[in-house]
């Protein structure tokens, strides 16, 4: 795995950004926040029992049985916050890359740039999502309506955003590298085969994207499940040297191929999720077809 990884980087280093598709041009801000919320709704619920495992793997002291009460648990807050974080994401990130090219800032600066914007729009609701979902796949709360009742009361709102710091410093990372590779890769693709990559060949493409990003930041997601989980304190550098100390570098990686079982199908979903749903918004409202933009 770490042999493929290294050969997708090298090819995405000499291969410049492919240039802006045309029906980026024409979208409005509410094709934005439609398209970005409908691709991080869908994907992320679609994988939602992966991403059970993957906490269940990483939380101190819990093991994973498979059955489909477990599989479930945590869904209501992934479903109903995913939707408006995806929206945001999105919005700040298409903006954000306007702002970039208005300054002459293109390729892979401006994607990273760009991604790493969208995901710190998104913590602002993505930070709650993870505090109350994790919890309740972690067992701590029976189910989110308790665990929100119970932080509100007991805790404060403060608490909602506990791990904020080890939460941005995975997702932000692992979003603007993603968008990175992914629009590399496609200009890779373009290189190669002398034409756009379909929706079929995004899906690929941003599986690729999402793993290799994945694998980078596990050890940061390994840190900051503990620290949303309870299983740890003192923050993000504390917490990874007290598992370094008490059970091994290599817990640091522990969880690593749900990670990327969730997170490889989740960066291919969404990325061409989005393109599919803004194509048909914009397509609709320039009445052309979608397959010319």
């Amino acid at each position: 795995m770490a042999g493929s990884i290294l050969v997708f980087l090298a090819a995405l280093l000499r291969v410049g950004i492919c240039a802006e598709e045309g029906f980026r041009g024409h979208m409005v801000f509410s094709d934005r926040l439609i398209s970005g919320a409908g691709a991080r709704g869908l994907a992320q619920t679609m994988l939602h029992p992966i991403d059970v495992m993957r906490t269940r793997l990483q939380a101190k002291g819990l093991t994973v049985t498979l059955n489909p009460q477990m599989f479930v648990k945590g869904l209501a807050p992934q479903f109903f916050l995913a939707f408006p974080a995806g929206a945001l994401q999105f919005a700040a990130y298409e903006w954000s890359k306007a702002q970039a090219s208005a300054v002459k800032l293109n390729g892979a600066a401006a994607e990273v740039m760009s991604g790493a914007v969208g995901a710190l729009a998104a913590s602002v609701i993505r930070v709650p999502q993870e505090v109350l979902k994790q919890r309740v796949q972690a067992d701590i709360y029976p189910n989110a309506l308790v665990g929100f009742k119970e932080i509100v009361t007991t805790k404060g709102l403060p608490e909602f955003y506990k791990g904020y710091l080890a939460t941005i410093s995975r997702d932000v990372p692992w979003n603007a590298l993603s968008f990175m590779f992914f629009a590399q890769s496609k200009g890779l693709f373009k290189a190669i085969a002398g034409e756009k990559p379909g929706d079929k060949e995004n899906l690929v493409l941003g599986a690729l994207s999402g793993m290799t990003a994945a694998v980078i930041m596990t050890p940061v997601d390994v840190v900051k499940t503990r620290l949303m989980t309870g299983g740890a304190s003192g923050g993000i550098i504390g917490t990874a040297r007290a598992i370094v100390q008490d059970e091994g570098a290599a817990i640091l990686m522990k969880g690593v191929l749900p990670r990327i079982a969730f997170l490889a199908p989740l960066a291919a979903l969404t990325l061409t999720f989005y393109e599919v749903i803004a194509k048909q918004l914009v397509s609709r409202r320039l009445q052309v077809p979608a397959s010319s933009l």
